[in-house]
């Protein structure tokens, strides 16, 4: 019976190992930042698009980008460059800014859809594309997560229709997070062509040295 004692202790090491993974994991996808591109009226163009901030942690918005897609299949990356901010309990929506920290169940109004996909023009001024040349929109953004020094990001697909009525629709019911290891590089490329650093790199020591130029 003299074993009774060492796997009764065996066991309870695996039990409690078990335990913290799980907490762990729990703790993990708690903290993991969720962010959500909403579109606020249902097909509408003109409709509101949103950036909310789902997660428990403050992010901070390094850039948000639109890709459009055009009849001829071209593809066109704009930088959306005037938002505004919305605390969670802040009902003052006219303050214009365009990067910073968003925090918890705050967002961001990016404009409507139409404005986002025209930017400052209107559609009489002088331009390459009208917005019914625009068959698709991509609306992505980079942030920095609080726990991790590396940019993560968040991208939704439309699909925009104009026969009759101009529509827009998403693709998806979900907007796609990209917190992975494996999006990282991607991520930091929205970045780099957003801001055109003079050094790159996937770190802050990798081909990023920040001690400015050597005399």
């Amino acid at each position: 019976m003299d074993y009774i004692a060492p796997v009764s202790s065996a066991i309870m090491a695996i039990v409690w190992i078990v335990y913290f993974q799980l907490f762990f994991l729990q703790y993990k996808r708690n903290n993991r930042p969720y962010l959500v591109i909403h579109h606020a009226q249902n097909e509408n163009p003109d409709a509101q698009c949103l950036l909310v901030n789902m997660g428990k942690e403050t992010v901070h918005v390094q850039c948000v980008q639109v890709v459009l897609y055009t009849r001829a299949g071209e593809e066109k990356i704009m930088t959306v460059t005037e938002y505004r901010r919305v605390g969670a309990d802040d009902a003052n929506v006219h303050q214009v800014l365009r990067q910073g920290p968003l925090q918890p169940g705050g967002y961001l109004v990016l404009g409507s859809f139409r404005n986002i996909i025209l930017g400052r023009r209107s559609e009489e001024s002088e331009s390459d594309y009208l917005f019914e040349d625009i068959t698709g929109v991509e609306i992505r953004a980079a942030v920095i997560h609080g726990p991790t020094k590396y940019p993560v990001g968040v991208r939704r697909s439309f699909s925009l229709s104009h026969e009759g009525r101009p529509e827009i629709f998403p693709r998806n019911i979900h907007s796609e997070q990209l917190v992975r290891r494996k999006d990282r590089h991607q991520v930091r490329r929205w970045v780099e062509e957003e801001l055109q650093p003079e050094r790159k790199g996937s770190s802050e020591s990798d081909d990023s040295d920040q001690s400015g130029p050597e005399k």
